[in-house]
């Protein structure tokens, strides 16, 4: 049996998009914190905690691929991807909850191993979730601006779990200092609402139409080949990958940014939060309109040029300087990260399409692994190069954040802020505009014949070619 849809219901598209709050808090926590908590409050070297982090996500080598095919191939009654949803729950939870209840060990080198097993936790239950949770969008709709409509809950929910991160965990650090203590509450809480997020999108999605994998004459070797030569989805994945590097970059530097170079309370950056969030929230209906208008492309391309300008007005700044420039700042990165965010997943679901009309393959999970070994790599290398850049340049691990450091050291931080993100930006721009697949392009590719639909025992599922 087959069935055409192109228009979801809202309650659908709110209860997908939650999980993505869950997926935020995780992520962007362990982004944002991770350098600067295994730095101050646990006491590693900048350059080996930087070095953990990158060697962590070497894991998502064999991981993120695995998952994907799983995913793929997986043949449960209630479809291919949600039961993983509910075990990349319990995972990411757990992991979380240790990462940031490190334990005090007497060396260095015991503390180094124990946070890179936990990070590598971290990572595979990431994977788990994110995984299936990001193929299903190819299969919930057809419809090639309905993708986008559903993406813009979840970079709604994107927002909302980036302000929890952005917001809660400086004021706590604020309050309770920036000790071990302040880390395990943001543990507890944390823990919390990334459980009850992923458990809600699981359950509110139990009406989604899903597919299961199609009998093809294709071998492995042929399927990579088809999916390595989908140059729209290569182009796309260039520009994330090199955008990521720049977000990470700077989501890792912070802290560092704020305390050491700014000296700024932390409160500051929490309204800078919720700014941020609220910015993004609002800016979603107008790239939903404004990807109709100029494509999706053009829409990236927008948001880009926003982010270059973001990054680069931290060049700019000084400590002393008005708060209004501070805060002006946060409606800058709602502006540029909401884009970012909506236009990449939207134009994502349409090469997964455009692989299906072309190979008869159904390979969202083999795409959404790619896709997030991409995140997860470059949200890695950022800390990376971070952490090497502090070493180098002397950071003083031992002194109170808020110390004066040493002026190459404060230039180091600059780098991490604004440099290497405007660079990479810049070069994103490039691989964008090398993109070229639109909704006439996708409508116009002939569809190669499936194998015959299969259907679950409880509902009508979809076998599409």
């Amino acid at each position: 049996m087959s069935e055409t849809i192109t228009q979801l219901s809202t309650r659908l598209k709110v209860m997908w998009g939650s999980g993505a709050l869950g997926v935020a808090v995780l992520m962007n926590s362990v982004s944002f914190l991770i350098l600067f908590y295994l730095v101050s409050a646990v006491g590693l070297d900048p350059g080996i905690a930087g070095t953990i982090i990158f060697i962590s996500k070497l894991v998502d080598v064999a991981t993120d691929p695995l998952m994907g095919i799983i995913s793929d191939r997986s043949r449960f009654r209630t479809g291919r991807r949600r039961p993983w949803l509910i075990a990349g729950a319990f995972i990411s939870t757990l992991a979380f909850a240790l990462l940031f209840t490190i334990p005090e060990f007497d060396r260095q080198s015991t503390t180094a191993v124990y946070a890179l097993a936990v990070l590598v936790l971290y990572t595979i239950g990431y994977t788990v979730f994110n995984v299936p949770y990001m193929a299903m969008p190819a299969e919930m709709t057809d419809g090639y601006h309905e993708r986008s409509s559903l993406h813009s809950w979840r970079v709604v929910f994107v927002s909302i779990g980036s302000s929890i991160a952005g917001t809660i965990a400086p004021i706590l650090l604020e309050v309770l200092g920036q000790g071990r203590e302040a880390y395990r509450v943001i543990a507890v809480l944390f823990s919390a609402v990334i459980f009850a997020s992923m458990v809600a999108c699981y359950l509110g999605t139990r009406e989604a139409r899903f597919t299961f994998a199609t009998q093809t004459e294709h071998d492995v070797r042929e399927q990579v080949r088809l999916l390595v030569t989908n140059q729209p989805f290569m182009w796309l994945i260039s520009t994330k990958a090199l955008q990521l590097i720049g977000v990470a970059s700077a989501a890792a530097t912070t802290l560092f940014f704020l305390t050491a170079y700014l000296k700024l309370s932390l409160v500051y950056l929490a309204i800078f939060g919720v700014i941020n969030t609220v910015a993004t929230m609002l800016m979603m209906p107008v790239y939903v309109r404004l990807s109709k208008r100029i494509g999706k492309r053009g829409a990236y391309l927008f948001s880009t040029t926003v982010f270059i300008a973001y990054s680069l007005s931290w060049v700019l700044a000084e400590p002393g300087e008005p708060l209004l420039l501070f805060f002006a700042r946060a409606v800058l990165l709602g502006i540029c990260l909401g884009g970012n965010i909506l236009m990449a997943m939207s134009m994502l679901t349409d090469t997964i399409e455009l692989d299906a009309r072309r190979s008869g393959m159904r390979r969202e999970g083999i795409y959404a692994a790619m896709y997030s070994f991409v995140e997860k790599f470059s949200s890695a290398f950022g800390p990376l190069v971070v952490g090497l850049i502090l070493s180098r340049t002397g950071f003083q691990r031992d002194l109170p954040p808020e110390a004066v450091q040493e002026p190459q050291v404060l230039f180091g931080i600059l780098l991490g802020m604004a440099l290497i993100p405007a660079a990479v930006g810049a070069l994103s721009l490039l691989t964008l505009w090398r993109y070229r697949l639109d909704e006439q392009t996708l409508a116009a590719t002939p569809e190669v014949a499936g194998a015959a639909p299969v259907a679950a025992p409880t509902r009508p599922v979809v076998e599409r070619p």
